[in-house]
């Protein structure tokens, strides 16, 4: 009795300085999450409101169309936009509330990029334990052209972090699927998803490895103990359910106060693009270059991604299958887009870092254990290759921000902010200036007419803009001046319109060869 009561005692000793160190470990795993979130909040907010066009186009079309839904305008019905609704849904509000700036704008879009480490931490917490989140984690925050993108007003970063935190709870529900949390998960799963393609309809491609991870589940209830009832089995299928409903419900909430402009929806955002790739077939022979260069910035993470295909194939975990299918998917899709920017290559980001992160884990089959090392190799060669990862990433981070600012002061941008200023104080607050250089009209706080906050090469060359459309906006009442600024409305589709601003408004200021201001 007394070796026994010892025994105990020894027991719960031994548990006691157990306990300790688990708390110390969860307090480090949380510790090290919140630092990385807020080093992650930090780099975005650094240089968030510079006065320049970070992307060179894009970014002044997006912010006219903020401009234009404060005075009350609606997509597709009067405003030209060629995106699903949602990354103006979820941008606007911030703005709003921020006071309507660039940097409100540009803060609405890094807020929503954070979602995108919840992603992260779901899919590298369901394939790697809490190793496996702080790797993921990591990746994702110092990803060049992740931050970037969650720097300007553009689509594709609230797009991926909407998918990524879709795919990530998708891959965490499969660890856990049943019970409460197996609902939430695969609720959360099935909004995300959908808000992802909401914001950029690159993102269906999310739609693979949801589904191959849907079907998995129902063969591996098909395949539970003989003799179940089916009644017992189909409380199992509650959770893929609840998130295809979850879904559906998000994108009929969402995209039903657009009922009535409908036709207009699938012009702006289907046929226009449709259009645009049969006018710039030709631009898909760049797209291999644009691969190219996207290879040579990121193949560290290209080559932990393969290592991670190998390690998973080695311990037959069939977990990357559905990684690796949206992978193979996007790349695809990638392939046909015309035209193809190197922004877009940030789709590619969420499933790259899943599958370098599950090459870090250690469960081997009994074999391999017997005969070889790898269960110690191969997370060692995963991590090393990660590390090479952070510390390729690492060093573009100064040079970035010092170009950033750098560029805030070259002559482009004083010239800009020259136009803008005169632009400003040639019209007034409600009166309307057509013009090819959205962001320096958003700079004066001065907007185009709805129908023209995107006068880009692809709408004027697709036909989408028209000479007989800039004279028919041009003429109207609340048209004070013309800003002619980024060449686009000299291109031979729509070359008469010069000569016909030079007869109906008269020349203020000319800033160079195809640069001038014209107003009433």
């Amino acid at each position: 009795m007394s070796a026994s009561i010892v025994a105990d005692d020894k027991a719960k000793a031994a548990k006691s300085r157990l306990l300790p160190s688990t708390r110390q470990q969860t307090i480090l795993f949380w510790g090290v999450l919140v630092a990385l979130l807020a080093i992650a909040f930090g780099m975005r907010l650094y240089g968030l409101g510079l006065p320049f066009d970070r992307d060179g186009y894009d970014e002044g079309v997006y912010w006219q169309t903020l401009l234009s839904m404060r005075a009350g305008y609606t997509l597709y019905q009067q405003i030209f936009y060629s995106q699903p609704p949602f990354f103006m849904y979820s941008t606007y509000p911030f703005y709003i509330l921020f006071g309507g700036t660039l940097w409100s704008a540009r803060f609405g879009i890094a807020l929503v990029s954070l979602l995108g480490l919840a992603g992260a931490y779901l899919m590298g917490k369901s394939i790697g334990g809490r190793f496996g989140a702080i790797a993921a984690v990591l990746l994702l925050v110092i990803d060049p052209l992740y931050l970037s993108q969650s720097q300007k007003i553009e689509a594709e970063v609230s797009s991926v972090a909407f998918s990524f935190l879709a795919v990530g709870a998708a891959y965490l529900w499969w660890e856990m699927p049943e019970g409460a949390v197996g609902l939430s998960l695969a609720a959360l799963s099935g909004v995300a998803l959908s808000l992802g393609i909401l914001c950029k309809l690159l993102a269906i491609t999310s739609v693979v490895p949801i589904s191959l991870l849907l079907l998995a589940r129902i063969w591996q209830i098909w395949r539970k103990t003989p003799g179940t009832s089916w009644r017992i089995r189909s409380k199992s299928l509650y959770p893929m359910a609840l998130l295809v409903i979850a879904s559906a419900g998000t994108m009929l909430v969402v995209l039903l106060p657009l009922f009535g402009t409908y036709s207009s929806m699938i012009r702006d955002v289907i046929t226009f693009h449709t259009d645009a790739r049969t006018s710039l077939t030709n631009e898909q022979v760049h797209n291999i270059d644009i691969f190219w260069s996207y290879f040579v910035a990121n193949w560290p993470l290209i080559i932990a991604a393969l290592f991670g295909v190998l390690s998973a194939l080695l311990r037959r975990d069939w977990r990357f299958i559905p990684l690796l299918a949206w992978l193979l998917v996007s790349v695809y899709m990638l392939q046909w887009e015309v035209p193809l920017f190197y922004r877009h290559f940030i789709a590619l980001q969420p499933a790259l870092i899943a599958l370098a992160v599950i090459g870090l884990s250690r469960a081997f089959p009994l074999g391999f254990v017997s005969r070889f090392k790898l269960p110690q190799i191969m997370p060692v060669l995963g991590a090393l290759l990660i590390l090479l990862n952070i510390v390729t990433d690492l060093p573009q981070y100064p040079s970035y921000y010092q170009s950033a600012e750098r560029h805030g002061n070259d002559a482009y941008i004083r010239l800009q902010t020259q136009a803008a200023r005169d632009l400003h104080n040639s019209i007034t607050a409600d009166e309307l200036v057509i013009t090819d250089g959205q962001f320096t009209a958003a700079i004066a706080d001065r907007r185009t007419p709805p129908s023209l906050v995107d006068t880009s090469i692809v709408r004027v060359v697709s036909g989408s803009v028209t000479l007989q459309q800039l004279e028919s906006e041009a003429s109207q009442p609340q048209v004070h001046a013309v800003l002619f600024f980024m060449a686009r409305l000299h291109l031979s589709q729509v070359a008469g319109f010069y000569a016909w601003v030079s007869q109906h408004f008269h020349l203020k200021y000319r800033y160079g060869p195809d640069r001038e201001l014209w107003v009433r």
